[in-house]
């Protein structure tokens, strides 16, 4: 490949960036802040968290072009984060909660019939979580280390949760620290969100600087 062409290659591909991280980035951002908002009263807004969280990581996937895909449109990597999104979504896990039988008379029944059919479903959707961070991270499609940022983001996820369980029982200092643990997904989310906006400007700026070129 020649050099003009090899800069009118990254030229494109700096734009394809841009326009994915950005837009992306910030359907992720609103998701985290309406999961801030949205309770007690506006708890029926929840569904905008959702929806913009499932949309923002599509878009990252699928991309405004091969170079702006987090996944590099690797076809593994890029079906494994799909299926997380959609299985994860709230449809399906109030899909298979119909499933469970009630008013049967017989509670140990219905408990076993609950664990049956949702502890499988916990279970692919943390299988399908850590493998899709792992794709993304194994992908390098965006640039090191923050590859690795949405791993990171469960990692700190999980361990806030583990933490957070043992305190919401207490008081005073323990259920402050416990609140503030209970944040720490959504605030996962929107550094994520972040990230990728500052990341997609970036990627503008240096689209910008190489487009002089592009015409010589």
């Amino acid at each position: 490949m020649s050099e003009p062409d090899a800069v009118a290659t990254a030229a494109r591909d700096a734009r394809a960036r841009q326009r994915t991280w950005v837009p992306g980035g910030a359907l992720l951002v609103l998701s985290a802040l309406v999961g801030f908002v949205a309770r007690f009263d506006l708890a029926e807004f929840r569904f905008l968290m959702d929806a913009a969280w499932a949309a923002g990581v599509l878009l990252l996937v699928i991309g405004m072009g091969r170079a702006g895909s987090i996944t590099g449109r690797r076809p593994f990597a890029s079906i494994v984060v799909i299926l997380q999104v959609l299985i994860a979504s709230p449809p399906v896990p109030t899909f298979l909660s119909g499933l469970i039988p009630r008013n049967t008379g017989n509670l140990y029944a219905e408990e076993d019939a609950g664990t049956a059919i949702m502890f499988p479903y916990f279970a692919a959707v943390g299988v399908l979580t850590i493998a899709a961070v792992i794709l993304i991270g194994l992908a390098r499609a965006l640039p090191r280390p923050w590859n690795w940022a949405p791993a990171g983001v469960l990692v700190a996820s999980a361990v806030s949760s583990a933490v957070m369980m043992p305190l919401f029982g207490l008081v005073g200092i323990g259920a402050v620290v416990g609140r503030v643990l209970y944040e720490v997904p959504g605030a996962g989310v929107l550094f994520l969100g972040v990230l990728a906006i500052v990341l997609g400007a970036r990627a503008g700026r240096e689209s910008m600087a190489s487009a002089p070129l592009t015409t010589l």
